[in-house]
């Protein structure tokens, strides 16, 4: 008489984990997504602070840059227009003056956010959450 494990939980839990990966990148790139643009969004509302930005805040843009959509490039992108460099004039200044918005700052204010969403993505990930 020999020995039977059931192992039917491990079984399904080991098929599980191995679709974690996919649910991760999933979720990931929603909330990468999600944190540019709040990220677009905060530094149009410092550089809308400013009395000399004119457009500036409205030809703030976000380009996703790879095709995992993990990378995003935010600010003043070719299509600002009439607008674009002022943002940079602005951020970091010229010969003649100091630099007088903080176009970091925006980015510095989500990063913890974007993490504790990551963080949550990859729990509902490994564990099962909401879909």
């Amino acid at each position: 008489m020999g020995l039977h494990f059931d192992t039917s939980q491990v079984n399904r839990l080991a098929v599980d984990l191995s679709e974690a990966p996919k649910r991760l990148q999933f979720r990931a790139r929603k909330t990468m997504k999600r944190s540019a643009l709040e990220i677009k969004r905060r530094m149009a509302k410092d550089f809308s602070g400013h009395r000399q930005a004119g457009g500036v805040p409205f030809s703030l843009e976000f380009q996703q840059l790879d095709a995992a959509g993990f990378a995003y490039e935010i600010g003043e992108l070719d299509s600002a227009g009439r607008q674009w460099g002022l943002a940079a004039i602005l951020a970091y200044g010229t010969s003649n003056n100091a630099p007088v918005v903080d176009h970091t700052a925006g980015l510095w204010r989500e990063a913890p956010v974007m993490a504790m969403h990551l963080g949550d993505d990859a729990e509902d990930s490994v564990f099962g959450g909401a879909e």
